[in-house]
């Protein structure tokens, strides 16, 4: 594993953790983490797709992990899909001539949602798993409109995120090590908020616009994003879209006692979306 930067926008260079395989690459897949998340915690993700011949890159998204800027909040969309276009290019760059896709989880997974709607030609195919689409519970409607309030005045102002250790995952190392994580903030500014609600609704609306392979997975259990909010979304789109549902599984599949399986999942779909390409 590699640590160097990568540089985005505003002259800011997001700490990056970077996995080769031992033999030349298949292919390329970039993480786009979730809310209050940073590369670190999928280690075992990037171990096991470079086993299988990818190369892995897990940048932290700025204002998270080791990664400048304000915790919890990024300006506007555009901002973010400006960020993944450089990620991108730096990665084919370190790997040209490569498929590359993107891996998105939570907040990283609608993140990926609406960049491969907005920027088709920038990846070969997106992976997507428990997009936050729509929360499975959904703040009050009293904290929404006060929410609303701070916006126009506050915008950067921090609240916490509501993320529950248990509901990540049934694995109570992994909800321990979560707890005890130095890098995990718990926080999340008004901005950020409205900004990934309006554009998971967006999101939906827009899935039959697809035009590269996606892999939408969410386990029926999550009780941090929809799981329903998925199933609508892959109602709504079209051949492009292989969904996965996970029974009994909570929000990190990949952190779930099931991994292997969720993994080799994975690869696999890699691996038939690289051979379609060839």
């Amino acid at each position: 594993m590699e640590e160097t930067s990568i540089p985005v926008l505003y002259d800011t260079r997001l700490f990056t953790r970077i996995w080769s395989p031992a033999r030349f690459p298949a292919g390329i897949v970039c993480l786009v983490h979730g809310l209050s998340d940073h590369g670190g915690r999928f280690v075992h993700v990037a171990e096991a797709l470079a086993a299988k011949g990818y190369a892995f890159i897990a940048p932290d998204l700025r204002g998270n992990g080791r990664s400048p800027g304000r915790r919890g909040h990024f300006n506007s969309l555009q901002e973010v899909m400006t960020d993944l276009k450089l990620i991108l290019k730096d990665a084919r760059d370190r790997f040209p001539g490569l498929p590359v896709f993107l891996y998105g989880q939570s907040m990283g997974g609608s993140l990926v949602i609406n960049f491969v709607l907005r920027f088709p030609e920038e990846v070969d195919g997106i992976i997507s798993s428990s997009p936050w689409l729509r929360l499975a519970k959904p703040p009050s409607g009293f904290t929404v409109a006060a929410a609303s309030l701070l916006k126009p005045f506050f915008p950067s102002a921090l609240v916490p995120n509501g993320i529950k250790s248990a509901d990540l995952c049934h694995d109570e190392s992994v909800q321990h090590a979560y707890e005890i994580d130095p890098l995990i903030h718990w926080k999340i500014s008004v901005r950020t908020f409205f900004i990934i609600q309006k554009y998971g609704e967006w999101a939906i609306q827009h899935a039959g616009m697809l035009k590269k392979p996606v892999l939408l997975m969410h386990g029926d259990a999550d009780r941090i994003t929809s799981y329903k909010a998925s199933r609508d979304f892959a109602s709504a789109s079209n051949n492009h879209l292989n969904f996965k549902g996970w029974p009994g599984l909570f929000h990190e599949l990949h952190n779930e006692p099931a991994r292997d399986e969720v993994l080799a999942y994975v690869s696999d779909w890699l691996d038939r979306c690289r051979f379609r390409r060839l």
